[in-house]
């Protein structure tokens, strides 16, 4: 990729757009981007000298930028990018460009259905108490690191986060590729399970020649922050990752890193109390997520009622899991449901049908509160209701949902 000296970002305050704006900007390029809406990273990015437009126009792309990089959420027909194409400038998605950036880089890429962040997460922090000074980019929020989802380190050493969605995993040349697991996901995009499976296969032939794939499945067994059988099989990855990259990485770096790791912003994150009940976010919308998550608060707070508030996430995924969905929805002690949160750009007609409603209605009977939620306002309007100090109230999925863990505890993210 030839060096570029003004980049133009849209949709700059996602959690990866905004990772690639700050590494360019540490590098010492121009940066200036938009974003369709105020938010908690664009305030972030500000706060950073970068300037962010709210709303989309050909005449936010600055006359002298010679590249533009863009959200996967960013549609072709974005008059920003129209703009960019008319004047021939060279135009990337972030997954790609950030791949090409770190083009002859050694790559550590963490991909699979669950757990990738915090893998990607507690790779980034064993190499870097390791004295490897890798660049990190993370699908979340790290605590430690000066910019949540970006480690700035070595050009020549990438740590990153591969997602699956739109086959993102595949910009990148791994000489480590960890995949965490595999279960049929995004159905929007991916229509099959054979089509979701086939995209791992692609991921493993893109290892570079002498690379090594890892896998995960093993629990590492020693006491960690975070609970739950799922987060001791990112940490058995994790090592897993760091020991392919570097055989002599010592493994008491290793063991304190993972045992000293607090986790990730909204992955079973504990952001407070609301009456004496902790209060628990969780960006998990897959129902192993929730499963996985449920046991692991059970193990975490066994004498608790579990009141789980769950915000399911895309008609596409609701409908085509929707069996899997009602006995992991069942499970919890009290329940909640929120309505769909519907993703910008992926909803289509054939899903219409589907609501938490329906949901809520095909679960089987059960003694335990359960309640329907339309939106964001009644949800916490019912949990301040319903809360009592002996709860564990467990905020999940990977909308809008996180702002009531927010409210209850009355604590900016």
């Amino acid at each position: 990729m030839k060096p570029f000296t003004q980049v133009h970002l849209i949709g700059i305050g996602g959690i990866h757009v905004s990772a690639v704006a700050r590494l360019l900007k540490a590098r010492g390029v121009a940066i200036s981007g938009s974003d369709a809406v105020e938010g908690e990273e664009v305030a972030r990015l500000r706060a950073e000298g970068i300037a962010v437009t709210i709303g989309h126009a050909a005449e936010n792309l600055p006359a002298t930028a010679d590249a533009v990089v863009y959200s996967d959420a960013v549609p072709e027909e974005n008059p920003e990018r129209v703009e960019a194409v008319k004047r021939s400038l060279p135009l990337f998605d972030s997954h790609c460009f950030l791949g090409q950036l770190f083009a002859d880089a050694t790559q550590i890429v963490i991909t699979g259905t669950h757990g990738k962040s915090t893998t990607t997460a507690m790779v980034g922090k064993i190499l870097e108490a390791a004295g490897e000074n890798p660049t990190v980019v993370v699908g979340t929020r790290v605590p430690g690191w000066e910019y949540g989802n970006l480690r700035i380190g070595r050009d020549d050493l990438l740590v990153v986060e591969g997602d699956e969605y739109k086959s993102h995993v595949l910009s990148y040349r791994p000489t480590v590729l960890a995949i965490t697991n595999m279960e049929w996901d995004h159905p929007d995009i991916f229509l099959t399970p054979e089509l979701y499976a086939e995209l791992f296969r692609k991921a493993e032939a893109s290892v570079v020649s002498g690379g090594t794939v890892v896998r995960g499945g093993e629990e590492l067994n020693i006491a960690l922050q975070i609970p739950g059988a799922h987060n001791r099989q990112n940490a058995a990855l994790a090592r897993a990752a760091v020991l392919a990259y570097k055989k002599d990485v010592r493994p008491d770096v290793i063991t304190k890193t993972l045992t000293d790791f607090p986790g990730v912003w909204r992955r079973f994150e504990r952001v407070g109390t609301f009456n004496g009940a902790p209060v628990v976010s969780d960006y998990g919308h897959h129902p192993t997520e929730v499963r996985e998550t449920l046991k692991a608060a059970r193990e975490a707070f066994p004498d608790r009622r579990i009141v789980l508030c769950y915000q399911p996430h895309q008609r596409a995924r609701t409908k085509q899991l929707f069996n899997d969905f009602v006995p992991v929805l069942a499970s919890a002690d009290a329940l909640i449901l929120v309505e769909i949160y519907d993703v910008p750009g992926r909803e289509e007609v054939e899903y219409a049908d589907v609501s938490s409603i329906k949901l809520l209605e095909t679960l089987p009977p059960s003694n335990h509160p359960r309640s329907y939620a339309p939106d964001i306002a009644d949800t916490e309007r019912q949990l301040r209701k319903i809360a009592r100090s002996n709860d564990l109230i467990l905020v999940m999925g990977a909308g809008t949902i996180d702002k009531v863990a927010r409210r209850l505890v009355e604590v900016l993210s």
